[in-house]
Order: structure tokens, then C-alpha cells, then sequence
């Protein structure tokens, strides 16, 4: 259809070049980052430049030139701003995870605790990174294998089950698998009266 962008950034890259094109109008500086045309380009550019007949060309070619530059320019900023943005964002989202007052364990299938968080340390009474690499079975009471097992059954309906840890202490693990199937996610808590563990039941 005639007047129809053939690209799906088009309407992106057409605004990268009015913003370009207005820059190069006002004469605003930018900091070049692309780098400069080189020596033998430089030299091509002014023989086409002084030759009557391919003049309008060469000047022509320079604009563009210029103006791709620009652009280069505006978009590596644009890059640097994202990825500042980014970094900001994924600081912010691990100091909620790392500081946050419940304890969070990401264990794998094959029951090996992944990550895991202040509150899980505290919980457990080690450092938070004495728990990555350790079996989850290795941290509670002997004869629970079959709720952990139905704990990492690939499942996106949350889990809840109780589990008792070697000082008698019972915890409750609110697990979900995580969107890639190869762990699950845990909140465990603390429960104040001790029961026998249970088997995992779906959270309504």
C-alpha cells in the first residue's frame, strides 16, 4: 500500500532523523562518539566536491553523512540512558529481595537451593550465602523427602506445606514454580506452635 511504512521501526528511525536534521539546522554539538570519517573518505568527498559535475553529489552525500552521524549520536545516548535505567531498576528490585523481612529461598528441581536472601540466613542461622549450593534436605528434620519432592512437581497453582527443621522449630514454604519450570520460588515463615509435617496442599 502506497504510504505505508515498510518496517516496524520506521516511524522510530524517522524521528531519530527530524531530531538529527533539526540539530545539524541550529548548529547544537554533540558529543561524536561514532567516530569520524576517515582520511580517504575525507579526500573522496572534496574531489567530488571540486568536480562540477558530481559537486551536488558529494555535498549531498556529506549532509547524509552528517546527519547519520547525529543520529548515531542520539542513539547512543539513548542506549546509555536505557541502560542506566536498567541498572537502577535491577539494584532497586535486589535490595527488596535482599532486605526483605521474610525469608526467600529459589531452589532447583533437584531440591539445591539457588538463591536466597538476608531473612533465610537468619531463619536458618548461617550467612545467606552459606545456603546457595547446599541441599534443601540438609537444612530440616530427617523423613521429610516426600513433601519436598511434591514441592518442585512443576506447578503454576501455589503450594503450601509445613516442613520441621532439626531444632524442632516448624516453618510453612509457600512455593510456586518459577516461569522457566527449572526451580521453585519459596517464602518460608516461622509458626509459632509446633505440628507434624504435612503434606503440600493448593492455597485457595
Amino acid at each position: 500500500m502506497a504510504g505505508k511504512q515498510k518496517y516496524p521501526n520506521a516511524e522510530i528511525h524517522n524521528r531519530l532523523r527530524r531530531s538529527a536534521e533539526n540539530l545539524i539546522h541550529r548548529g547544537a554539538e554533540l558529543p561524536n562518539h561514532s567516530g569520524s570519517l576517515s582520511v580517504d573518505a575525507l579526500q573522496l568527498l572534496y574531489q567530488k566536491a571540486n568536480t562540477p559535475d558530481s559537486a551536488a553529489d558529494a555535498l549531498k552525500l556529506l549532509h547524509e553523512l552528517q546527519t547519520y552521524q547525529v543520529e548515531l549520536d542520539l542513539l547512543y545516548e539513548q542506549l546509555q540512558a536505557n541502560e542506566q535505567e536498567i541498572t537502577e531498576e535491577l539494584a532497586h528490585y535486589r535490595s527488596l529481595y535482599e532486605q526483605a523481612p521474610v525469608a526467600y529461598l529459589s531452589v532447583a528441581n533437584d531440591g539445591e537451593i539457588m538463591e536466597s536472601n538476608q531473612a533465610a540466613g537468619v531463619l536458618f542461622g548461617v550467612p545467606s550465602t552459606a545456603l546457595i549450593g547446599r541441599a534443601m534436605a540438609s537444612l530440616l528434620a530427617p523423613g521429610q523427602d516426600e513433601t519436598l519432592n511434591a514441592l518442585a512437581v512443576p506447578s503454576q497453582d501455589a503450594i503450601s506445606a509445613s516442613i520441621t527443621l532439626p531444632d524442632q522449630r516448624c516453618l510453612t514454604i509457600d512455593a510456586r514454580s518459577a516461569a522457566d519450570g527449572n526451580s521453585v520460588l519459596m517464602v518460608l515463615t516461622e509458626t509459632r506452635v509446633p505440628s507434624i509435617p504435612s503434606k503440600p496442599s493448593a492455597i485457595s
